[in-house]
């Protein structure tokens, strides 16, 4: 744990922060020390302020402030008798001070000097008695620098600041730089865990700020992407389902016309019952081998349509291709007894496959016609919705279950119960058909309205 708080960006700022901004003060009182010029000083004033002082303090406290004063001054002091000064005596008085001189023979030496710069006296009183003192000094030449004794004087203030400013300093830049960036360090670690709700909210100008916006877009870049992957996961997941189901539901669907090709076969060949009529179980068989043929067609586009990235696409008219697609129907219609009714737009073309799309709507005209009654009406219509081209067709009184509607798409399923093949086809035709427009870009819907079944076929416009 305090390795783990040593290594921290915001405990390393502030140290070094701390440090550097203590050695720069030092540094500049240092570099003040030694760069102020020797002067002469001159304690005229503080001795002047000394005397005023003593006037009010008993002797004790007096004798502590000139012993305070010679100490930190190094002035050569004298207390005399003021009353035998006057009359021309002098007398020491050496009681009161523990730092002033004592002797006759060190006021000698002080007197034969001539160095000194001044001296004087001063006259006062303490207060609690009535006996008149004379301070004597000597003030010798010699040359001070005076920055040493402010910083003396000045050091325990000196510290406080220095330490409160480094302190404030130091919280600053580690508010500055390191809380931005263990606020870019959770919000990366969320996205490492796929979170990607937290966003890094510093909207600074610097390279901070510019960090938090990278990671933003890196957040959204991927949420985006892990999206997309996930739908295509998905889609890949339902594709394969589908494929299962697919070849499943082909291998059903084959094995009926099979094992009935090979019971007439085996019956004619072995000549049991009606079998032995020989011409008119080939002519089952061969109807049977073309149905496999049909089917095995069918399975085959699928397949392909399944497998096919692309698929080449130009510029097709609508109305052409619903004309000769309904031209190809006219017997079936003839035969069921369907009118049908086309309400399009001349001018219209959409950007796809001609001959698939041709397919695809012939699934849907053929499914309207198989699940319609004799005598009923199909409509076929197109328009333009915004940037597509909607192609409808419309069964007038038809109606499927609800429950079919859902499975209308999958492959091999027959919205009749039965399964009956004489009203529908393999199972594959809308499958197939769905296949086709989604590759496209285009989509379809098959649902019940109160005027009939509608298929709805939309693509995009060219």
């Amino acid at each position: 744990m305090r390795r783990k708080i040593f290594n921290r960006i915001s405990f390393k700022v502030f140290v070094i922060s701390f440090i550097v901004q203590v050695l720069s003060s030092l540094f500049i009182c240092y570099a003040l020390y030694k760069q102020t010029p020797l002067s002469y000083y001159s304690y005229e004033t503080e001795l002047k302020e000394l005397v005023e002082k003593l006037a009010r303090v008993d002797t004790d406290e007096g004798g502590k402030m000139i012993d305070d004063f010679i100490q930190r001054s190094g002035l050569d002091i004298l207390l005399l008798d003021g009353d035998k000064y006057i009359s021309g005596n002098i007398a020491i008085i050496t009681t009161i001070s523990s730092y002033t001189l004592k002797t006759d023979k060190e006021m000698e030496e002080l007197l034969i000097r001539d160095d000194y710069q001044s001296m004087g006296t001063y006259a006062f009183k303490f207060e609690d008695n009535n006996k008149r003192y004379i301070l004597m000094y000597y003030i010798f030449r010699r040359e001070e620098n005076l920055f040493p004794q402010a910083v003396r004087d000045s050091v325990p203030f000196m510290i406080i600041v220095i330490l409160v400013i480094s302190l404030a300093c130091s919280l600053i830049y580690t508010r500055l730089f390191a809380y931005p960036v263990k606020r870019l360090s959770r919000a990366s670690k969320s996205m490492a865990q796929l979170d990607f709700n937290i966003k890094c909210d510093i909207s600074r100008g610097d390279e901070i700020g510019d960090l938090a916006r990278d990671l933003n877009a890196m957040s959204a870049t991927l949420e985006q992407k892990i999206r997309e992957l996930e739908t295509e996961i998905s889609k890949v997941k339902e594709l394969e389902s589908q494929r299962r189901m697919f070849f499943t539901a082909a291998s059903h669907e084959l094995k009926t016309p099979v094992t009935v090709l090979e019971g007439h076969i085996r019956g004619m060949i072995e000549g049991v019952g009606a079998y032995a009529d020989h011409d008119t179980y080939l002519s089952r068989s061969l109807r049977t081998v073309k149905r496999m043929e049909s089917l095995i067609n069918e399975i085959l586009t699928a397949s392909k349509m399944q497998s096919a990235d692309d698929v080449v696409m130009n510029k097709v008219h609508l109305d052409d291709l619903l004309s000769d697609k309904l031209k190809d129907f006219e017997d079936m219609f003839v035969v069921r007894n369907i009118k049908v009714q086309k309400e399009t737009e001349k001018d219209i073309f959409f950007h796809g496959n001609r001959e698939l799309t041709a397919l695809a709507v012939g699934s849907f005209i053929s499914n309207a016609v198989f699940y319609s009654t004799e005598g009923s009406k199909i409509v076929i219509s197109s328009c333009v919705e915004g940037s597509k081209v909607e192609i409808t067709v419309r069964n007038t009184d038809a109606q499927i279950d609800e429950e079919d509607l859902p499975h209308l798409f999958e492959p091999f399923y027959r919205a009749d119960s039965s399964h009956n093949r004489k009203n529908g086809g393999s199972g594959l035709g809308l499958y197939i058909a769905k296949l086709i427009i989604t590759k496209q870009n285009g989509d379809c819907v098959i649902r019940n309205t109160d005027g009939g079944v509608v298929a709805e076929i939309r693509l995009p416009l060219a």
